[in-house]
């Protein structure tokens, strides 16, 4: 069985982070309905962190 990959989400309200398969419908942090960005790291560059500290 493959597993779905986990994805990095940031609100853009208020820029809380969170790891998930799909952004949430509210934000976990300020309880908004927002928009979330993928922040997750792509790139070796991360070193495993699973964030790409460019985007956040």
């Amino acid at each position: 069985m493959s597993q779905i990959p986990q994805v990095t989400w940031k609100c853009t309200k208020c820029g809380y982070t969170y790891t998930d398969v799909k952004p949430a419908e509210e934000c976990p942090s300020c309880h908004e309905k927002c928009e979330f960005i993928d922040v997750s790291c792509y790139t070796p560059d991360c070193a495993g962190s699973g964030t790409d500290d460019r985007l956040v």
